[in-house]
């Protein structure tokens, strides 16, 4: 098709190989984030989406016949209704498409409508609907973020930064905060062995992972909270993103895995991507063991962020969705959208009953008296072996 007046013409494709070369046109003046590249999809699809049921709709948008931008949608079939969402939004913590400069600059919510409407029709949705996409991305608001737009559950939170480490750390801690962290430091480094490693070697990073699997599933079994890799699925595609597993040469993959060991354990984890000048901080890990009054996790961060400040090719830290204490001592909330849009009559259903939803897990997440409500009873639920199934 061609949006009125502005030689916009989209391609769909139903395999991510075919939209490879667009991708590879792109590369070079990209606007995106590691959750919607190739390799990131790709590790998806092989693992996860088949038993999720993954559809991809890859939208494929070209100008003159030169790509600008490529939107890695999916099918999602549920209650009889077909929705348009970002493919592996399940596994990400923001959804933004992959943009030429100029164009995404440019292109007008009107276009937008034109395009999604074009989209839905071909792959026989009903409903779209984009999770997490940044209110605000690169000096504009989203062109994904619709009118209709109702606020996510979680922010991401980020930060630019600069190239003093100690500059940062004291805008961000109070004197008494930065000294409680270094005795903990210090006392993590008594116990023993202690090294913070950048996992290089194979060994290296099939041990870090290892550590990881483990001490997500004993925390969440603790807590009562989903545990988004507890399947094999997951845990295979966290494996290929690191350079791990079947197919693997050995050699390290797009995601990195840094880990705090002492005392002759590891105990802490955090798995990292570096995109775009950005650091993304994706998941981490805590050992729940003699150490823990240490904070381990707290002081592995900090190595972490110290590098990145160090790094003339880093310049955004994000630290991932979900409010914690330590994300807002380092960094600032930044808002995600949802959007949502009918296409049918099936669609119009779903979407008073998608945006009921949102407002109200919007509503919990962010109330000072229902979330600790929340945590608390899937402690107790925990407790009770009867520990949450659901989606966190």
């Amino acid at each position: 098709m061609s949006a009125p007046g502005n030689r916009l013409d989209l391609s769909i494709c139903t395999r991510l190989s075919e939209a490879q070369p667009a991708w590879q046109q792109l590369k070079a003046v990209l606007h995106s984030n590691p959750y919607q590249s190739p390799r990131w999809l790709e590790s998806w699809m092989e693992t996860l989406g088949p038993s999720l049921g993954a559809s991809p709709v890859v939208a494929v948008i070209r100008k003159d016949g030169r790509p600008v931008a490529v939107l890695p949608f999916g099918l999602e079939k549920a209650h009889g209704l077909m929705s348009l969402v970002f493919l592996g939004d399940q596994h990400g913590n923001q959804n933004t498409g992959c943009w030429d400069p100029e164009f995404y600059r440019s292109v007008t919510e009107s276009e937008i409508l034109v395009l999604l409407t074009e989209i839905c029709s071909r792959a026989g949705a009903d409903l779209v609907r984009l999770a997490n996409v940044p209110e605000t991305w690169h000096g504009r608001r989203h062109p994904l973020v619709l009118e209709s737009a109702v606020q996510s559950p979680s922010p991401v939170f980020a930060r630019a930064l600069p190239p003093d480490f100690e500059t940062l750390f004291h805008e961000t801690h109070s004197k008494s905060s930065r000294k409680n962290l270094l005795r903990k430091e210090r006392n993590l480094q008594a116990a023993g062995d202690y090294r913070v490693v950048r996992a290089e070697s194979q060994a290296d990073r099939e041990r870090g992972l290892a550590a990881f699997l483990q001490q997500r599933a004993i925390r969440a079994g603790a807590a009562g909270i989903p545990n988004a890799f507890a399947a094999p699925q997951a845990q295979t595609f966290l494996a290929r993103l690191l350079g791990l597993g079947p197919g693997s040469d050995g050699e390290a993959g797009q995601m990195e895995l840094w880990y705090l060991e002492t005392g002759g354990a590891i105990r802490a984890t955090y798995l990292c991507v570096e995109d775009g000048g950005t650091l993304y901080a994706y998941s981490n890990s805590i050992a729940h063991d003699d150490m823990l009054a240490n904070s381990p996790g707290l002081v592995l961060i900090k190595t972490i962020i110290a590098h990145a400040c160090a790094a003339p090719h880093l310049q955004v830290l994000d630290l991932g969705l979900g409010e914690e204490r330590y994300k807002t001592d380092w960094a600032v909330p930044v808002a995600l959208k949802d959007s949502l849009l009918a296409l049918t009559l099936k669609g119009r259903a779903g979407l008073h009953l998608e945006t009921g939803r949102l407002r109200l897990k919007a509503a919990v997440r962010n109330s000072d008296l229902l979330w600790p409500l929340v945590r608390r009873i899937r402690k107790w639920k925990a407790g009770l072996g009867l520990s949450d199934r659901t989606q966190d």
